[in-house]
C-alpha cells in the first residue's frame, strides 16, 4: 500500500474531527488495510453431492429463502469512516454444462454475484473493486463454478473453479498479478459449495441459540467451517430494526472481508429468510463493519 496521502496536520475537507482522528492511525501505521480483504460475504457452509444417488447428503431444504432478482446493499464502515460499498444478488437461473464426461447434460443453476468496492477518498490508498460469482444447482445443492476477480491495493487475484460431480473432480485456476498462474486439480470427496453459496445454503438452516455445528467447503480445497449460533438480539442499521440471530463462524480460508484465523460475527434475521443484516470482521486495527442499507426485490 502506498503512504497515506494526508499531511501531518491536515484535516480532508468534509470530514468530522473524529474521522479525522481515526485517520491519524492511517498517518501512524501505514496499512491499515493490510490483512484485510474484501471478500466479507464469502464466510458460511456447505451441502450435497450431484450425482443421480447422491454418494452424500446433508439433507434438502424445504423452504428457499431466496428468489430471483433479490438483492442486498450494504454500507462498508471502518470506524466513523463509510470506506466503500457492497452486494449480494440472486441475478437469476441459467443452465450449465455439469461435467465433462457428459459435456450434453446441463443443470440449471443460481448465478449469485457479490460485489465490493472501495469509496473515491479510499480509493487513493487502497483501491478495492471485488466481484465474486456463484453457479448453485438448483436441485442438488452444489455448486458448478465459483469465480473470483479482485483488486485490493496492488494486489490482484483472479480464480476460476470448476466443479465435476460426474467425476468428482475439481479444476483450480489462480492467476495473482505478478507471480506466475497456479493450477489445481483434486478429488472431490465431501458434499461442498463454495464460500459465497455456503452463506446463501445457511439461511435455509434452522438452528437455535447455543448451537454449534460443522461444515465444508470447497473453494480450491476442502476446508471445514465451525458455526457457534452465540445470541438473538435486536439489529438497528440503516434497512431498519430487525430481531436476528448472531453466528460466529471461524474461518480458515479468505473469505469476503475477512482473512482466516480472524474473528467474523454475521447476524441473520431471525425469521425464514435468514437476511444478512450486519457483518463484522477483525482487520489489522479495529473491525470493519458491513451494514444493510437498503433491500431490493
Amino acid at each position: 500500500m502506498g503512504r497515506c496521502p494526508f499531511k501531518k496536520g491536515a484535516r480532508p475537507r468534509g470530514l468530522a474531527p473524529a474521522a479525522s482522528s481515526a485517520l491519524s492511525e492511517c498517518r501512524a501505521r501505514r496499512g491499515f488495510f493490510k490483512g484485510t480483504s474484501p471478500h466479507f460475504f464469502l464466510p458460511l457452509f456447505s451441502v450435497l453431492f450431484l450425482s443421480s444417488q447422491p454418494l452424500f447428503s446433508q439433507g434438502h431444504a424445504k423452504n428457499i429463502p431466496w428468489k430471483v432478482g433479490e438483492k442486498f446493499l450494504y454500507d462498508i464502515r471502518w470506524g466513523l469512516i463509510t470506506a466503500g460499498e457492497a452486494s449480494m444478488e440472486v441475478q437469476g437461473i441459467e443452465e450449465i454444462q455439469i461435467s465433462t464426461a457428459t459435456p450434453q447434460d446441463k443443470a440449471k443453476v443460481y448465478h449469485i454475484i457479490a460485489t465490493a468496492h472501495s469509496t473515491p477518498f479510499v480509493d487513493v490508498f487502497h483501491k478495492v473493486r471485488d466481484k465474486n460469482e456463484s453457479w448453485l444447482d438448483v436441485e442438488r445443492w452444489v455448486t458448478h463454478r465459483f469465480e473470483q476477480h479482485n483488486q485490493e491495493g496492488k494486489y490482484f487475484l483472479d480464480q476460476i473453479v470448476e466443479y465435476d460431480w460426474k467425476k468428482l473432480k475439481f479444476h483450480n485456476l489462480e492467476e495473482v498479478k505478478g507471480r506466475d498462474p497456479k493450477i489445481e486439480e483434486g478429488i472431490l470427496t465431501v458434499p461442498a459449495v463454495d464460500v459465497l453459496s455456503s452463506l446463501y445454503l445457511t439461511r435455509t438452516r434452522e438452528f437455535a441459540v447455543g448451537d454449534t455445528f460443522t461444515l465444508d467447503v470447497h473453494s480450491g480445497r476442502d476446508w471445514p467451517l465451525i458455526v457457534k449460533v452465540l445470541k438473538r438480539e435486536t439489529i438497528e442499521v440503516d434497512a431498519g430494526e430487525f430481531d436476528c440471530f448472531l453466528v460466529e463462524p471461524f474461518i480458515r480460508e479468505r473469505g469476503l472481508f475477512a482473512q482466516k484465523g480472524k474473528k467474523i460475527q454475521v447476524w441473520l434475521t431471525a425469521d425464514e429468510r435468514k437476511i444478512p443484516v450486519l457483518m463484522k470482521a477483525e482487520i489489522f486495527i479495529g473491525h470493519i463493519r458491513a451494514e444493510l442499507i437498503k433491500i431490493k426485490e
